[in-house]
């Protein structure tokens, strides 16, 4: 009898036991993950067991991961064993991690002639997330074919979570032009505008119906100085860089610098004239060597620089003198532009139109009448325009 009740006290526990008890899961791996598209989801398992039983062969696997794809998904885990259910949960985390891939069209170097239309060959980019996205590549870098030399064109591009690759391209302008500007006269004037001499040098302009360029400095907030500007646009003139400071020891300090220095003039004249000024001239030339007390090699830095942030650098082929000092003889000017002037190419004619040159003001009529007599016309500088560019020394 006592066996019995042992007996049936211990069968009792054994079935109560079994009663209360339900399946364990335990994951493998951890119980959130994050993974990359590239790698994609490999699924860690995980054990079950009952009352010391191993019934992993019993769980089932409900993986809602789609790791083509960025966001949070879930995976369940379900076991049933003696009419008893357990599930455990796993989040996962698609992360994109990758670049899109550029692809340079055309090759990373190409070339034109000078004198040739540039044409840029475009890239693709595919993005694991977002797709073809080349639409949205920003290309920045000026190539100038109308100058022989190497530029660089740069692009960039992001995906929707911030994952960037970037490309550069070699574009070299070299061999026989494909034509001749003959007879052309670029008449630029620096370091203006000014209450003196600006308005005389429009009043010329106006009168003989020829453009010029002005490559302008920082004119503070003066109202009268914005007119000459807007009067310049106004009659077919166009408005380049020469520098919100023409103070070489700050402006060539740094390439940062320099470029703070265009930049601050480029604002300036978007917000005064609601003018995108893009050409420029260096303060001294791209030649210049005053450069290299400051910083040594900036120059050959900054020829490059400029033209990537989509600037357009001109010097000039044909002096008027009148930056060797101040009230230089009106007929040495003329005969300056006169010497050194040729019908057979474009000619960028350097003078100044700051207060202390009122000589050049005096001497534009007679070089302009002097130029139509021989033949040449007259344009304002763009960025289609020729440009000049000297040897960079520094």
């Amino acid at each position: 009898m006592t066996v019995l009740i042992i007996g049936c006290v211990l069968g009792g526990a054994a079935f109560a036991f079994y009663w209360y008890t339900t399946p364990q899961i335990v994951l493998e791996g951890d119980k959130t993950m994050e993974v990359t598209m590239k790698d994609g989801y490999r699924e860690p398992g995980a054990t079950a067991s009952f009352s010391f039983h191993d019934i992993s062969d019993h769980i089932q696997i409900d993986s809602r991961v789609n790791d083509d794809k960025v966001g949070t998904y879930k995976v369940i885990y379900t076991v049933e064993y003696l009419e008893k259910t357990a599930t455990a949960e796993r989040t996962v985390n698609v992360i994109d991690k990758e670049p899109p891939e550029l692809a340079l069209l055309g090759g990373e170097s190409i070339s034109f002639r000078p004198g040739e239309k540039f044409e840029d060959p475009g890239v693709t980019a595919i993005d694991d997330s977002d797709g073809d996205i080349s639409s949205k590549v920003a290309a920045k870098g000026f190539v100038d074919t109308t100058c022989k030399g190497s530029y660089e064109r740069v692009y960039d591009i992001s995906d929707s979570y911030g994952n960037a690759a970037s490309a550069v391209r070699t574009v070299t302008v070299e061999g026989e032009p494909v034509r001749k500007v003959k007879g052309v006269i670029y008449l630029t004037f620096d370091d203006g505008p000014s209450a003196k001499v600006t308005d005389k040098v429009l009043d010329t302009l106006e009168k003989h119906k020829v453009p010029a360029t002005f490559f302008v400095i920082d004119y503070g907030t003066d109202q009268e100085k914005i007119k000459l500007m807007k009067r310049a646009i106004k009659d077919g003139c166009t408005i380049g860089i020469h520098g919100y400071s023409h103070d070489y020891s700050k402006i060539y300090a740094s390439v940062p610098d320099f470029m703070e220095n265009v930049t601050k003039l480029h604002d300036k004249l978007k917000a005064d004239l609601d003018y995108d000024a893009r050409i420029m001239r260096f303060p001294g030339g791209s030649s210049n060597t005053v450069s290299e007390d400051y910083c040594k090699g900036i120059m050959t830095n900054l020829v490059k620089e400029v033209q990537i942030e989509g600037y357009k650098y001109s010097d000039w082929n044909v002096d008027s003198t009148d930056a060797s000092g101040n009230n230089i003889p009106v007929n040495k000017l003329i005969n300056s532009v006169k010497d050194n002037c040729d019908p057979e190419k474009f000619n960028v004619i350097l003078m100044h139109d700051s207060d202390a040159k009122e000589t050049t003001a005096k001497a534009l009529p007679k070089i302009i009448e002097w130029a139509k007599k021989e033949g040449y016309e007259f344009k304002a500088m763009t960025m289609d325009s020729p440009a000049v560019h000297h040897k960079v020394n520094n």
